[in-house]
């Protein structure tokens, strides 16, 4: 009798140690940086969103006064728009209008306890609508983002569908082809047994996120996309590996896959191929 108690305690106990780590990696940190536009030389000016959960902020960085095509370009998991603005800065200067914000719980945003991909890709959803409003970006919006952001720029334009939200064209910076299956390689490195935490982990993680599983792999829905999609990754990124990056070009013909030597997750803004490659990317996309 003693043994038994003793072991279903023990077992109690995995399952509470696994429901508080599965939590605590959804929590957001609330992350700000140092980094304004004014600091890299853009102008901009602020907006804010309103969402169910709190309000969102942001920056739209202009390119010029006439309307122009516009990328809004999100941050990936406990990341933020301060951050964003070292990618935006070679994009406004090709011609672009960039539109960078903070999801919930991140930068300068309202405050929320838990974020997922199903909440980056919701909140790059208002952002979008917010966007199409806006008579300077009335020659069209495209969508990206890094990391976590590049996974919800395609996410977002699946699920846009529904409203008849169709963007011009996707960019993705060092993003996973499935965060989970990326979550799971994160926790293998760490030294944890990735692949029977994550079995164990996503029960608890359910009722927080919201979707199933399959919904938020970005590589299985990418052959829903009708538009151009340029995929870039750092070939030295240790944090999210550039198979990512391939898996995801190979799941739907025609898409852009551009590995840069020498760069890893942060550093691709730095390789002044990234700018070139984006912009000339737009431009094609656009017409322009």
């Amino acid at each position: 009798m003693v043994v038994m108690v003793a072991l279903v305690m023990t077992a109690i106990g995995g399952v509470l140690w696994v429901r508080s780590f599965a939590r605590a990696f959804l929590r957001v940190r609330g992350r700000k940086g140092a980094a304004t536009p004014s600091t890299v030389g853009l102008d901009a000016s602020g907006f804010s969103v309103e969402r169910p959960g709190g309000m969102l902020r942001g920056w739209f960085l202009p390119a010029a006064r006439d309307p122009r095509p516009t990328l809004i370009f999100a941050h990936g998991w406990q990341s933020h728009a301060s951050d964003m603005l070292a990618y935006a800065k070679p994009i406004v200067e090709g011609g672009f209008h960039v539109v960078v914000f903070d999801t919930l719980g991140h930068g300068e945003s309202d405050r929320t306890e838990f974020a997922s991909a199903r909440h980056f890709t919701e909140d790059l959803l208002a952002v979008w609508r917010w966007a199409l409003a806006r008579s300077e970006t009335a020659p069209g919006i495209a969508l990206g983002g890094h990391s976590l952001g590049g996974t919800a720029a395609i996410l977002a334009a699946v699920e846009g569908e529904a409203e008849g939200l169709v963007p011009r064209a996707i960019v993705t910076v060092g993003s996973p082809s499935d965060p989970v299956k990326g979550t799971e390689e994160w926790l293998t490195k760490k030294g944890y047994p990735g692949p029977l935490m994550m079995r164990a982990v996503y029960p608890f993680w359910q009722p927080i996120i919201g979707w199933e599983r399959p919904r938020l792999r970005a590589v299985a829905r990418m052959p829903r996309l009708t538009v151009p999609l340029l995929v870039i990754h750092g070939a030295a990124d240790r944090q999210v590996g550039p198979h990512h990056a391939r898996l995801l070009a190979g799941a739907r013909p025609g898409t852009g896959l551009e590995l840069l030597e020498g760069a890893d997750h942060w550093t691709v803004p730095t390789d002044p191929r990234f700018g070139a490659l984006v912009v000339q990317f737009l431009r094609e996309a656009f017409g322009r």
